[in-house]
């Protein structure tokens, strides 16, 4: 009787267990269904989110501005931005690789040509010297030596403009871009709960923007054309010594960019930090007031709060890393162009030394280090504002 009464119970046991597995599969598979839907449900969401917010933002300014340079004539932003966030579209795509292989090529040619030239009244200035017994007086072959150093002044007078002209430019370009993109990401941060921040960074950003379009303009460029004035007169003559005072100008010059470039990132750097941890604290404590207090619909709330933060958090990204490439890629073809006329001034001072006038080589290496002041001041500015792009981007509620 006992031993019946095991089996029977081991029986209803194991159809028990049994039940309960299947039920347990069953909801499992439920649970499966329901969060796959929910997915579909929330990634919908997402998309519609960032499809009316992209229609929102006024990219038309940006798309202006790009249409002036080469490498992104032919690119529509917006629906570039849309297959970015679809996957379908990487941010290399943005430059047009082959256009800068022709502007490079062009500049190279440029340069060469430039060389020749200079090599050219060098030679001849040399050939005038090896004559210059067989004149009657030394003094015509002053004023020809004085003529070839003139003619080549001249030429790199114009070669000098030209660089200080792509240098403005590329400033300019750079404080336009600047200046579309900084209140696109900061209006994204009010929208991504970075109000605070987005409030304390905006006057810093908008004066720091202005200072440092003003100094660079005005002061840095005015100095660096002054002291390429006085190295030409220093070169003139030999009784003429104003080399210290180019000198001067030229570290004058540095030490205002390095000043430049500390204070605006040291600002920038700190005021970012401290305001951040207080947007985080306040968003935070908001969700979970939302989630814990209000009944039924308080959890849906809160996940539509994250949402909306995930997908300007998302699309603020998107602008800041565009925005990085651009600043890239306005400034790759000018820093290109001036370095390569840098290095033709290098090898031309070279190539002159042995056989030319002294103050010929003198005066091409003295101006050569003058544009690679040029350069450093377009770095400079670059680095400035691509870190700001980049902090700006990198702020979040998450982060």
């Amino acid at each position: 009787m006992k031993n019946k009464l095991k089996i029977v119970l081991i029986t209803l046991f194991f159809i028990i267990s049994m039940n309960n597995i299947s039920f347990a599969s069953q909801n499992d598979e439920n649970k499966n269904d329901l969060s796959t839907e929910e997915y579909e449900v929330s990634n919908e969401t997402s998309q519609n989110y960032i499809n009316k917010q992209l229609e929102k933002i006024n990219i038309g300014q940006l798309e202006q501005e790009l249409k002036n340079n080469e490498l992104f004539k032919d690119l529509n932003l917006k629906q570039y931005i849309k297959d970015l966030i679809k996957g379908e579209a990487k941010l290399t795509d943005l430059i047009n690789i082959q256009s800068l292989k022709n502007l490079i090529l062009q500049q190279l040619s440029a340069s060469l040509k430039v060389i020749i030239m200079i090599i050219v009244l060098a030679l001849l200035s040399s050939i005038l010297k090896s004559l210059e017994s067989s004149f009657s007086s030394g003094e015509v072959t002053k004023i020809v030596n004085y003529i070839i150093f003139i003619t080549m002044v001249t030429l790199v007078l114009v070669n000098f403009k030209d660089v200080l002209s792509i240098a403005y430019t590329t400033v300019n370009s750079i404080i336009s871009i600047v200046n579309i993109l900084i209140p696109i990401l900061l209006s994204l941060m009010v929208v991504g709960g970075l109000t605070a921040t987005s409030a304390t960074l905006s006057p810093v950003f908008v004066g720091g923007v202005s200072v440092i379009n003003l100094v660079f303009k005005n002061i840095i460029f005015t100095l660096i054309t002054l002291a390429f004035c006085v190295l030409v007169v220093n070169n003139l003559s030999k009784n003429i010594k104003l080399k210290r005072f180019s000198e001067l100008l030229k570290k004058a010059n540095i030490v205002i960019v390095g000043a430049v470039f500390i204070i605006y990132l040291g600002l920038i750097s700190i005021q970012g930090i401290y305001v951040t941890s207080f947007d985080k604290f306040t968003v935070k404590s908001a969700k979970f007031a939302v989630g814990s207090f209000i009944p039924v619909i308080g959890n849906f709330v809160s996940d539509s709060v994250d949402i909306l933060l995930s997908s300007s958090l998302l699309i603020k990204n998107i602008f800041g890393s565009i925005g990085l490439i651009l600043l890239i890629g306005i400034c790759l073809v000018p820093i290109i162009k001036i370095f390569s006329i840098i290095i033709v001034y290098k090898i031309g001072a070279a190539i002159v030394e042995p056989i030319g006038e002294d103050n010929i080589s003198s005066f091409m290496d003295e101006t050569s280090k003058l544009m690679t002041v040029i350069l450093v001041s377009v770095l400079a500015v670059l680095i400035m504002f691509f870190i700001t792009i980049s902090i700006l981007t990198s702020l979040s509620i998450a982060s």
